[in-house]
């Protein structure tokens, strides 16, 4: 349900892109201003970026088959490296205009500049807001995320830049505040592939420690002993894991019954859905067999 509310608000997320998208561009051409067109040219990559998200999300909910037994999961992976690798070409892409604009400045209509750029900054805000906290729980929702963050922060730097601007008549501040935004991209941009690719070589998830884990697992009555353990991420909010367990019971009813409250604490404290448990008893003795 939570991710058909979300996919939801995708789509309201999209068209409020086009239109700030127009209005950047429209308020560019009639200001002069490079740092707007440059606006809008991140706004155009955030329109691709929820685009890709949405189609990912979309993708997710298809179900499991033949060839895909997990369902297509992992396509919301894929869209985030895309959206991590466009990140870091936008990122450069600042840097090679911030060195321009110190070399030969350029003279842009401030008020008018000011203007666009705040209802581009109002309306960014609002789909943050509207994003905010569903980012930590899906790497595709993150990775689209960062777009609308990026965009944010460019609106913020031409606001202050046009303050500046308007105040002082210097023309520097533009390229020093996108310096300072360029760096800010490149550090989530790198954050959001180093995570992207951990799940793609299927390591640890970074919020479960494999030690308290394992620990946790030792604490259930009649486990005695844990091994071949392995956790890794289907998406980047559902988690697997497989592991060899030793029990100590009776029968197998009781053997079940410990397994069933290995499940229970792996979900409930771990949020691990999928579980496969491979369980060894050399004690345990079949009832069903042992009546006959």
């Amino acid at each position: 349900m939570e991710r058909d509310i979300l996919q939801k608000n995708f789509r309201i997320f999209i068209f409020l892109s086009i239109f700030i998208l127009i209005l950047e561009l429209f308020g560019s051409f009639l200001t002069n201003s490079l740092a707007l067109l440059s606006d809008s040219g991140h706004v155009l990559v955030d329109v691709l970026a929820l685009g890709i998200a949405y189609f990912a999300m979309h993708m997710s909910k298809k179900k499991a088959n033949h060839k895909f037994t997990y369902g297509y999961y992992r396509t919301e992976i894929f869209a985030a490296i895309i959206n991590g690798v466009v990140l870091l070409a936008i990122t450069f892409y600042i840097f090679y205009e911030a060195y321009q604009r110190l070399s030969v400045p350029q003279p842009v209509e401030g008020y008018e500049m000011l203007v666009v750029a705040i209802i581009g900054l109002l309306g960014n805000l609002y789909v943050l807001i509207k994003m905010h906290g569903h980012e930590k729980e899906n790497l595709n929702v993150r990775g689209a995320y960062l777009h609308v963050l990026t965009d944010m922060l460019s609106s913020v730097g031409v606001v202050t830049a046009g303050i500046l601007i308007i105040v002082t008549g210097n023309y520097i501040f533009d390229p020093i505040i996108s310096i300072i935004i360029g760096i800010i991209i490149l550090i989530g941009s790198i954050s959001l592939l180093r995570e992207s690719m951990d799940i793609l070589m299927e390591a640890t998830p970074k919020n479960i420690n494999i030690q308290k884990l394992t620990k946790d697992m030792h604490k259930v009555r009649g486990v005695k002993e844990i091994h071949d353990l392995h956790v890794w991420s289907i998406s980047s909010d559902i988690y697997a894991l497989s592991s060899h367990v030793l029990i100590d019971a009776k029968n197998v009813k009781s053997m079940n019954r410990i397994l069933k409250a290995l499940n229970e604490m792996l979900e409930t404290k771990y949020k691990i859905t999928h579980t496969v448990l491979q369980s060894e008893c050399k004690s345990c003795v079949d009832e069903s067999k042992k009546k006959h």
